[in-house]
């Protein structure tokens, strides 16, 4: 009886968008990124594997990510995710790996992708994504697809940075059912940088399955070594905040998020620096 129960909850939580491949806000992990608003098409760090690859031109130095969420407190619906990226000599881009896992024994989901980022000009900065997702339901078996997404961020100005991501544009499915599908999501936004120690977020996401998304995220570098963060979102409804804790080579990333009526979710990050390597050109 209780698999039985878990099965329909986690169905449910399909329809309701809180998965890694029917949500419409999953492509954004990163503690950094669910404190503020689950924004990140204008960042550039070793989650930019995930949400904008194009972020990964501007990274000079090995570095890697950890990502944990426990979605509104049920074991069940936690979320695991591990990247990293590389940058290659004489400015020949940065090439990164990642890997996600949602879910529990009954019903998991899983995503393994390879990207690619390169700077073509000093402000323009373009990025690609190849991914294979898979999806097991006990007893049924798993089924599989491939895809790709591309990316793209363009500093107008030192202090305003643009970015845009495109996942899934063929739509390509798991099977030959319509609503099998996997997410074709639109991503873009904005990042200002009004001094170094603020940076204000804003960024629109369309599932081509539901309605649009809004979100916008607050960053307070209270000192060298703490950050404050804020952000919400829409479709649903959800208010975020954390913290970053800045230590070397090491950045720590606490964050939560409230939904009012499903309640926490907590979030953790880690993100390794090697040391900075210079570049020419």
């Amino acid at each position: 009886m209780w698999k039985l129960v878990m099965g329909i909850l986690l169905f449910v939580n399909l329809s309701s968008s809180a998965a890694l491949f029917a949500g419409n806000d999953k492509r954004t992990l990163g503690g950094r990124q669910a404190a503020m608003g689950n924004t990140g098409v204008t960042f550039s760090d070793a989650f930019s594997v995930f949400t904008n690859q194009a972020g990964l031109a501007t990274i000079n130095t090995f570095t890697a990510c950890l990502y944990a969420e426990n979605r509104f407190l049920l074991k069940d619906l936690s979320l695991f995710a591990a990247g990293a990226a590389m940058p290659l000599k004489e400015n020949g881009g940065t090439f990164g790996l990642g890997a996600v896992y949602f879910g529990n024994s009954l019903y998991n989901e899983r995503l393994i992708n390879l990207a690619y980022g390169r700077r073509l000009f000093n402000a323009l900065s373009i990025g690609i994504e190849l991914d294979y997702a898979a999806i097991t339901i006990a007893d049924y078996g798993t089924v599989n697809a491939f895809t790709f997404g591309v990316g793209v961020q363009y500093k107008i100005i030192p202090q305003l940075v643009a970015g845009a991501h495109v996942f899934n544009p063929l739509r390509w499915q798991f099977t030959d059912f319509e609503e099998d599908r996997l997410p074709s999501v639109i991503n873009t936004g904005i990042a200002y940088l009004p001094s170094n120690k603020v940076t204000i977020t804003a960024e629109a996401e369309k599932n081509l399955n539901t309605p649009i998304m809004f979100k916008a995220g607050i960053e307070y570098n209270v000192i060298e070594k703490l950050s404050l963060r804020a952000g919400v979102t829409s479709e649903p409804f959800t208010s975020c905040f954390g913290i970053g804790l800045n230590l070397g080579n090491l950045r720590l990333d606490l964050a939560n998020s409230f939904h009012p009526v499903l309640g926490y979710s907590p979030h953790f990050g880690l993100v390794y620096s090697g040391k900075t390597k210079k570049q020419t050109g």
